[in-house]
């Protein structure tokens, strides 16, 4: 049964353990009137609140789809090994410690979290249909993307997280969306990435022509975020609170 037309789903993902991010955006959807959700995933690993910020999805009672690195923090834990990634050995770490934070409670709620979510006409999903950790991007082939369709559905829109960025891409009949990311947006600035504090998700309004997508950018203070990877035990915490920067450009664009 389709929505009635006016009707307000947010979907949403990358939460990346980073509560203050994870707050500001369900307090910006609710003001935005939303009804309904959907998370994308990558719940807990990476930020100072891994346990809270399962704990405050779980309390939403929506579909959650399983992130990559949500099945990461269910298999066991592996050793460093480098893949030619800037930082990565800290990044390990700080992944590692999210591990060390959950409890059974926790666990049992990411054995929870589905390969992909279905509503009317709407797929979604973390990387793709098919694998968790696929990139599907304004440069994919439409050839993969046709191959994924024949395999999953055809529905006229597709939503899935796991690249931190935005895209609204018009295919042929259907559109491919991806609402960034709540907890870990970033940006390159000069020869260094960094991470924005404000928090992005995407809202779908339903009309009588389909869902009619608004990207969302909330911003909440720095220093939260900052203070939470100083205070909770985090490794290289230093390091972490100084990537942080002021993300308060608010902007909604359909």
């Amino acid at each position: 049964m389709l929505p009635r037309e006016g009707f307000k789903l947010v979907v949403f993902g990358d939460v990346h353990g980073n509560l203050p991010a994870l707050t500001a955006a369900l307090t910006d959807m609710a003001r935005q009137g939303a009804e309904a959700f959907i998370c994308l995933g990558d719940v807990a690993m990476d930020g100072a609140w891994p346990a809270e910020c399962i704990g405050r999805i779980a309390a939403l009672g929506c579909p959650v789809v399983r992130g990559n690195a949500d099945r990461m923090l269910l298999e066991e834990a592996t050793a460093f090994a480098p893949r030619g990634f800037p930082d990565e050995e800290k990044l390990h770490a700080i992944g590692e410690w999210a591990r060390t934070q959950l409890g059974r409670a926790e666990l049992d709620l990411l054995q929870t979290y589905t390969a992909r979510a279905e509503w009317p006409d709407l797929l979604c999903f973390h990387g793709s249909p098919e694998r968790d950790n696929e990139e599907l991007t304004a440069h994919t082939p439409e050839a993969r993307l046709n191959q994924l369709r024949a395999e999953f559905g055809q529905q006229s829109v597709w939503i899935g997280g796991h690249t931190h960025q935005p895209l609204h891409r018009e295919l042929d009949g259907w559109v491919l969306l991806n609402p960034g990311s709540v907890g870990l947006p970033f940006q390159k600035r000069g020869d260094r990435y960094v991470n924005l504090a404000r928090a992005e998700y995407l809202m779908l309004r339903r009309t009588g022509a389909g869902w009619q997508p608004t990207f969302h950018r909330v911003p909440y203070d720095v220093a939260d975020v900052r203070r939470g990877i100083l205070s909770r035990g985090l490794p290289h915490s230093r390091w972490l609170a100084q990537e942080w920067v002021d993300g308060s450009d608010h902007t909604e664009t359909a």
